[in-house]
C-alpha cells in the first residue's frame, strides 16, 4: 500500500517542479539516512510544491522567495519527514531520514501536475499526460481525438491523412510544435500519428488563444508536443502488432556520460501497415455470359479488402548536448531523419479507386537548441533555436490501367491516362527545403510580471521537375513567413487574477516559379514576388474565486497565413491555388472550471466553455467541379463557428476515473452573395463535410498489488465515442436527402493493460471498433472495422 501511495505521488509530484521557477534565493542540501548514506530520489517539496528531487549523491537545490516555508521531504521506504524554516538569503539545509518500520495507512501531499495547472491558466487549453498512457496507448491522434472540442478525422487506416478540428476549424488552421518549434522541421510527413509515443510525455492543446511564445499563424488553434525530459538515464522500449498486418515499434533512451556530462539522447519509431481492411457495400465490376453468349460487364455491390494501401514509415532523432552548465541550462545538437512510403489507394472521395500510384518521401534534418536563465542579468532567460531539413518527395503515377475495389482491371487499357492526373505517365519529384529560427526571450519583471518577446522564422522552397513526363516544366517556388510576438503577464490579488495580453506581426513572402496551369493555380494573376503584413493582438483572463470554482475569457484577432500544401499543392490530390489569402479571425472563449474533493478519495473536476470564431477569406479543400479526384483551396469570404463544450472528471481514489465531454458547434457559410453578384444558395448553410455534435466517455478501473502480488497493476479502459450525421455537401445544393448525409456513427473500444515490477514490463490488448460498426470520416471514406492489437513496453530506469 505504502508502495503505491508513493509512486503515485512521485509521479504526480515531479510534474510541479515550475514552482522552482523564476525565484531568487537557492535553497540547496542534502538528504542522508541515520547512517550518514546520501539517499536519492526524495522529493524536497516546499509548501504544497515540488521544489527539487535529490541526486545520486542526496543533493538537491532550488529557488525561492525570501519567507516562512513548511519543507516536506518525502521518500519511498523512509519516514516522511516535515520541518519550518525561515529563509531570506541563499541557506543550507540537511535532512536525515528515518527508515520505515511500518505501513501507514495513507500519506497525503497536495500538488497539481503541469497538465492540470495548465487547464486551470487563463487560456482555453486541453493537456493530456501522454506519459501516464504510454503503456497502452498506440496513436497520438487517438489520444488527442477523444479530449474535449477536438475532432481527428482520417481518410483511412494507419498513416492516412488526416484533418484535424479545434472548436470547429480544422486542417491547416491548426499548427503543430514540439517544444514549442514547428514541427515540420522533423520532416512534412512526421505528425501525430506516426511520431514515437515514447517521445512525448503531454500534449497541450491551445483552443483560440495561443501563446506568442509559440509563434504561431494559427487561426483555430495551436498543438504543442512536449518531449519526456528524464533526470536520470533511462531505456524505454515497445513494440505491438495488430490487425491488418500492423506493425509499430518505439524507442527513447537517455545515457549520461559522468566525467563530461555529455547527453546522448536517441529515438526511433517505426510504423507498419497493410491497411488490407474490408470495404462494406462498395461496388466492384464484373464480367458474365449474356444469353446470347456474348461478353458483358456490369457493376455489383459486395465486400471487399483494400489491396493498395500498404504504409511504411521510419523516424530516427538524435540528441547530443549538456545540460546544468554554467553558460547554458540546456545545449543540444540534433538531427533527424525520416522515410516514409505510402501506396494510395483512393482519390478524395471514395469511388475513385488506386492500384499502382505511390508516393515517397525522405527528409533529414539538423537543428541546435540553447536555454540559458538568468542570462547576462538575473531574471532574463532565453530560449534559440535554429534548424534546416532537407525534405523529398515522390509521387509516382506511371499505370494506364483502370481499378476497382476488387483488385481487377477491365479490358480497357488507356494509352494516355494515368491514375491521378488522368494525363500521360508521370514520376514528379518535389525537394522542399525547410529553415525554421526562433529566438524567445522572457524577463520577469517581478514574482507577478513577465515580458516575452518571440521571433520565428518559416522559410519553404518548392523545387518542382518530372523525370518522366519532359513536358512538364520545372519551377521553383519559395513561401517565406516571419512572426513576431511581444506578450506581457501579469498577476494580481495573490495569483487570483492572471492576465496576458500579447501583440503579433505577421511577415508572408511568396516567391512564384511555375506557369503551368495558370487557368487552375491563378500564377498569372499575381506577380512573381510578392510580400503582405498582418497584424494580430488579443488578451486573455482568469479568475479563481476559489478551489471550486473560476473564471476565464479570452479575445484574440488572428491571422493565419497560407501553408505551401494549400499554396503549392501536394503532388496528388491538391492543385496549387496561388492566389490564396490570409485568413483573419476574432476568436473569443469564455469559460469556467473548478474541482470538488470529498473524503479525499472523490474527486470531481469540471469545466464548460463557450466559444465564437469569425472568420473571414475561410481556407476550405474544394473538390474539383471537372475532375473530383482532384481539388483545390479557396478562400470562403465569411463563415461563423459558435459553439459550446463541457468535460467532467471523477475519480475515487486510484481505482476508478470517469471522464465525459461533448461539444456542439454551428459552422455556417455567411457570404449572401457569389462573386458574380447574385445570392448565394448556400447562404447560413452549416458548412459541409464538418461534424457539429460528437461526444466522448472514458472509463477506467485499476488494480494494484492483485493477488496479493508487490508492485503490479491492472487497467481496464472502456472508450465510447458519438458523432452526430452531418452534411456531406452543401445542405442547399443537395437537398437534404439521405444521400448527403454522413450517418450517426457510435464507436466503442476497450483496453486491458497489465503492468510488473512498478511499469518496468507491460503488455496491453486492445480492441478497437468492438461491435464492428460501419464508420465513415473525412469526405465519406471509410474507417477500419473491429481490430486488435497487443502492445508489449519496457522501462529501465
Amino acid at each position: 500500500m505504502v508502495k503505491k501511495i508513493f509512486i503515485i505521488l512521485f509521479y504526480l509530484l515531479v510534474n510541479v517542479s515550475f514552482y522552482a521557477q523564476n525565484r531568487n534565493i537557492v535553497l540547496h542540501g542534502k538528504v542522508s539516512d541515520i547512517n550518514n548514506k546520501p539517499i536519492s530520489g526524495a522529493s524536497i517539496i516546499v509548501d504544497e510544491y515540488l521544489l527539487s528531487v535529490t541526486d545520486d549523491k542526496g543533493s538537491f537545490n532550488g529557488k525561492i522567495a525570501s519567507g516562512s516555508y513548511t519543507v516536506t521531504i518525502v521518500c519511498f521506504g523512509y519516514e516522511t519527514k516535515v520541518v519550518d524554516i525561515e529563509i531570506s538569503n541563499n541557506k543550507e539545509c540537511n535532512f536525515e531520514l528515518t527508515p520505515k518500520t511500518h505501513e501507514l495507512s495513507t500519506v497525503e501531499v497536495k500538488g497539481k501536475s503541469k497538465h492540470q495547472q495548465l487547464r486551470e491558466s487563463a487560456y482555453s487549453v486541453n493537456a493530456l499526460s501522454v506519459k501516464s498512457r504510454t503503456n497502452d496507448l498506440n496513436n497520438l491522434n487517438t489520444m488527442v481525438g477523444r479530449s474535449s472540442g477536438i475532432r481527428v478525422r482520417e481518410k483511412g487506416g494507419v498513416g492516412s491523412d488526416f484533418e484535424l478540428s479545434i472548436n470547429g476549424l480544422s486542417g491547416n488552421a491548426i499548427r503543430y510544435f514540439v517544444n514549442g518549434i514547428p514541427l515540420a522541421y522533423l520532416g512534412s510527413e512526421v505528425n501525430l500519428s506516426n511520431l514515437p509515443i515514447n517521445l512525448v510525455d503531454r500534449i497541450e492543446i491551445y483552443k483560440g488563444f495561443v501563446p506568442s511564445e509559440l509563434g504561431a499563424d494559427a487561426l483555430g488553434g495551436a498543438i504543442n508536443i512536449i518531449t519526456n525530459i528524464n533526470i536520470k538515464d533511462y531505456i524505454d522500449t515497445s513494440y505491438g502488432i495488430g490487425s491488418f498486418s500492423t506493425h509499430k515499434a518505439d524507442f527513447r533512451a537517455q545515457y549520461t556520460e559522468r566525467k563530461t556530462g555529455i547527453v546522448i539522447r536517441p529515438s526511433f519509431g517505426i510504423n507498419y501497415s497493410k491497411n488490407n481492411y474490408k470495404m462494406k457495400d462498395i461496388q466492384v465490376k464484373e464480367k458474365f455470359i449474356d444469353e446470347d453468349g456474348i461478353e458483358r460487364s456490369r457493376f455489383k455491390t459486395t465486400d471487399a479488402k483494400r489491396f493498395h494501401d500498404d504504409y511504411l514509415s521510419l523516424i530516427g532523432h538524435l540528441e547530443v548536448g549538456v545540460i546544468n552548465k554554467k553558460w547554458a541550462d540546456s545545449f543540444f545538437f540534433s538531427t533527424s531523419y525520416s522515410a516514409i512510403n505510402k501506396e494510395l489507394q483512393t482519390g478524395a472521395i471514395q469511388n475513385i479507386v488506386y492500384g499502382k500510384a505511390e508516393k515517397e518521401n525522405r527528409s533529414f534534418g539538423i537543428s541546435a537548441n540553447y536555454i540559458k536563465n538568468d542570462l547576462l542579468i538575473k531574471n532574463l532567460s532565453t530560449n534559440i533555436f535554429v534548424s534546416h531539413t532537407w525534405d523529398h518527395s515522390i509521387v509516382i503515377d506511371t499505370a494506364y490501367q483502370k481499378y476497382w475495389w476488387d483488385g481487377s482491371f477491365d479490358n480497357r487499357i488507356d494509352s494516355k491516362m494515368n491514375e491521378i492526373m488522368r494525363s500521360g505517365k508521370s514520376k514528379k519529384h518535389y525537394k522542399r527545403p525547410t529553415t525554421i529560427g526562433r529566438a524567445s526571450i522572457n524577463y520577469r519583471l517581478s514574482n507577478n510580471q513577465s515580458f516575452n518577446l518571440n521571433y520565428t522564422l518559416d522559410r519553404t522552397g518548392n523545387k518542382r521537375y518530372d523525370e518522366i513526363d519532359m513536358d512538364f516544366k520545372p519551377s521553383n517556388d519559395v513561401v517565406t513567413k516571419h512572426v513576431f510576438g511581444l506578450s506581457y503577464s501579469l498577476n494580481l490579488f495573490d495569483n487570483k487574477l492572471t492576465n496576458i495580453l500579447f501583440l503579433k506581426d505577421y511577415i508572408n513572402n511568396l516567391r512564384i516559379g511555375q506557369q503551368d496551369l495558370s487557368h487552375i493555380t491563378g500564377s498569372k494573376d499575381i506577380p512573381n514576388s510578392s510580400t503582405n503584413y498582418n497584424i494580430g493582438y488579443g488578451i486573455a483572463s482568469r479568475y479563481r474565486f476559489n478551489s471550486n470554482f473560476a473564471i476565464k475569457a479570452s479575445y484574440e484577432h488572428a491571422i493565419r497565413l497560407p501553408i505551401a500544401r494549400e499554396l503549392l499543392g501536394n503532388g496528388t490530390t491538391v492543385y496549387p491555388n496561388l492566389t490564396l489569402k490570409p485568413e483573419s479571425s476574432n476568436n473569443v472563449n469564455i469559460g469556467m472550471f473548478g474541482e470538488i474533493d470529498c473524503n479525499n478519495k472523490h474527486h470531481l473536476y469540471y469545466e464548460v466553455g463557450s466559444f465564437m470564431r469569425t472568420v473571414k477569406d475561410y481556407i476550405r479543400y474544394k473538390p474539383s467541379p471537372v475532375e473530383d479526384r482532384l481539388g483545390q483551396y479557396e478562400n470562403l469570404n465569411n463563415a461563423t463557428v459558435k459553439g459550446i463544450e463541457g468535460e467532467l472528471r471523477y475519480s475515487y481514489s486510484s481505482l476508478f476515473q470517469a471522464i465525459v465531454n461533448c461539444t456542439y458547434l454551428e459552422e455556417k457559410n455567411k457570404n449572401k452573395y457569389l462573386e458574380n453578384g447574385k445570392p448565394s444558395a448556400t447562404y447560413n448553410d452549416q458548412i459541409p463535410n464538418t461534424p457539429w455534435l460528437y461526444s466522448n466517455v472514458e472509463l477506467n478501473v485499476k488494480k494494484q498489488n492483485l493477488f496479493g502480488a508487490k508492485d503490479n497493476q491492472i487497467k481496464l479502459a472502456y472508450y465510447f465515442q458519438y458523432v452526430h450525421w452531418y452534411y456531406y455537401t452543401w445542405k442547399s445544393a443537395g437537398g437534404g436527402d439521405a444521400k448527403s448525409r454522413i450517418p450517426t456513427q457510435n464507436i466503442s473500444d476497450l483496453s486491458l493493460t497489465y503492468s510488473l515490477k512498478n511499469e518496468k514490463y507491460n503488455i496491453s490488448l486492445e480492441c478497437t471498433n468492438i461491435f464492428d460498426r460501419l464508420t465513415y470520416d473525412n469526405l465519406k471514406l471509410q474507417k477500419p472495422g473491429r481490430a486488435f492489437f497487443c502492445k508489449m513496453r519496457f522501462f529501465f530506469n
